[in-house]
Formats: structure tokens, sequence, C-alpha cells
């Protein structure tokens, strides 16, 4: 997954705007926690090679949860606005703490945040029934 995946920058009045999806970065999050990574590609040639040559080499490495996080901070650079979309995302354990301590560090240099979340499919139902 790329940052483009979950941050996406706008010029809304002449203001640099990022909209961050909750619900992306987590799936992102989940896999840096998970340490899932892509395979390497094999450098040579299948001629005269073992039977087993042409499949992906094994590499596991770690996700790095701890420097991800400063790194999407440090992509909202020169960023005035921050629009955060899912933010029912930010209940999950672990998760929501890290986007909250990114979301204070961005208010704190001087950035405007709004919050949106979907509406639930519940809460509609029950507005209807009124």
């Amino acid at each position: 997954m790329q940052r483009r995946d979950f941050l996406l920058f706008r010029v809304e009045n002449d203001a640099r705007v990022a909209e961050l999806s909750c619900e992306r970065l987590f799936m992102h999050y989940q896999d840096l926690s998970a340490s899932y990574r892509r395979a390497n590609a094999e450098a040579g040639t299948l001629d005269g090679a073992e039977w087993w040559a042409g499949e992906p080499a094994l590499d596991i490495q770690s996700g790095d949860v701890d420097s991800f996080f400063p790194s999407v901070l440090a992509g909202l650079e020169g960023t005035e606005k921050l629009r955060i979309r899912d933010a029912e995302w930010l209940g999950q354990e672990g998760f929501g703490e890290r986007v909250k301590a990114v979301i204070a560090a961005f208010k704190a240099r001087g950035g405007n945040v709004s919050i949106e979340a979907r509406a639930n499919a519940l809460d509609l139902q029950a507005s209807d029934q009124s």
C-alpha cells in the first residue's frame, strides 16, 4: 500500500488540505503489524536451475509501526487542514491512540482538523422511525 492510498492532498481556497482515510490507514497498520511484505524479485534465469527456481524468495520482515506514524505526520508538512474520514476506525485498540497522537501533533503546529464519520446504518434506521 502506498501513502496516496490513505492520504490525499487537495487545494481548497488557496489552502493545502489533506484527507486521511482511517479505514485505509488501519489496513496499512494491520499489514505493518503482521510484518507482511512482498517478496523481492529473483535475479537470473531458469536455465539449469533447481526445480524450485522461480518461486518467490521468503522475505518476511518486521514492520516498523513506530516509525510509520511519525512519517505520516512528516508528510503533512505544509498542510493547513487535515480532514479525517472514517473516524469510527479510531476505536481500534492501539491504532486509535497512534492516529490521535498524529492529530494532536498536527494541531500543535497550528493545523486545523475536521473529523467526518460515516453515518451508521442503525442510526439512519432510528432517525427514519422517529
